[in-house]
């Protein structure tokens, strides 16, 4: 069975993953030249096609290492076919492959895509495939950064998952307003979009996971490959 080649540009780290059958396969962070990696993945699996998105512009070197492949190559934008429907112009790639990997796993529901990462960007999908809208708020590393870059004593840590809800001293008073108040802000859009839209489900991807109260764990599911399932099931 052929094999699809997949390729996530985001503002942090390029992700590279392999897809057979809408599965992900293979997953790797870029740690290596897009030469070296396309020579590695392509003489171990049978790839048909290439599948990028991009929130970073032009990659030259990866740009010439496609050019020179002889093989299709799908670069996802707003304007790209897909199952959804009024896709926003100026969309992001990510936020698009996210949007379209959710709806390839359920249908006839209202979703909600959350994507934590750089940024936490939530669209809102009807039970018809058409995007309502959606926002976006600094994730976690960012809050952390901002605290540290507007103050002229608060240091910079990097983001844990784990965080007390009570800090007792400035590094743990920081990753728990962090940390918990993104958490805070993630339930707090699930539940007011729930009373909206009772059928929610909700998909979370990204870097960042959190543990959610109970009342909302059977509506979240947390898949790490959405950006990359949504890339596989391009014009399928």
């Amino acid at each position: 069975m052929r094999k699809k080649l997949l390729i996530d540009l985001g503002n942090t780290s390029a992700k590279v993953a392999v897809s057979e059958n809408g599965e992900i396969i293979h997953f790797e962070r870029k740690a290596h030249s897009w030469g070296d990696i396309f020579s590695r993945l392509l003489h171990d699996y049978d790839i048909e096609s290439v599948r990028l998105c991009s929130v970073v512009g032009e990659d030259e070197q990866l740009n010439s290492v496609l050019d020179a492949l002889d093989i299709p190559v799908i670069r996802l934008t707003y304007a790209s076919e897909c199952a959804l429907k009024n896709v926003p112009k100026g969309l992001g790639a990510d936020r698009l492959a996210a949007d379209i990997g959710a709806l390839s796993e359920i249908q006839g529901k209202t979703l909600l895509v959350i994507d934590a990462g750089t940024c936490i960007t939530y669209d809102i999908i009807d039970s018809e495939g058409m995007i309502i809208g959606g926002a976006i708020s600094p994730g976690v590393q960012l809050r952390l950064k901002a605290m540290h870059e507007h103050t002229a004593l608060l240091p910079l840590f990097e983001a844990e998952n784990d965080a007390p809800l009570i800090g007792n001293d400035t590094k743990t008073a920081m990753m728990s307003a962090a940390v918990n108040g993104t958490r805070f802000e993630i339930e707090g859009y699930i539940r007011s979009i729930r009373e909206e839209f009772p059928d929610l489900r909700v998909f979370l991807t990204g870097g960042n996971s959190f543990v959610f109260s109970q009342d909302l764990y059977e509506i979240v599911s947390y898949d790490p490959y959405l950006v990359f399932k949504g890339l596989s099931a391009l014009n399928e």
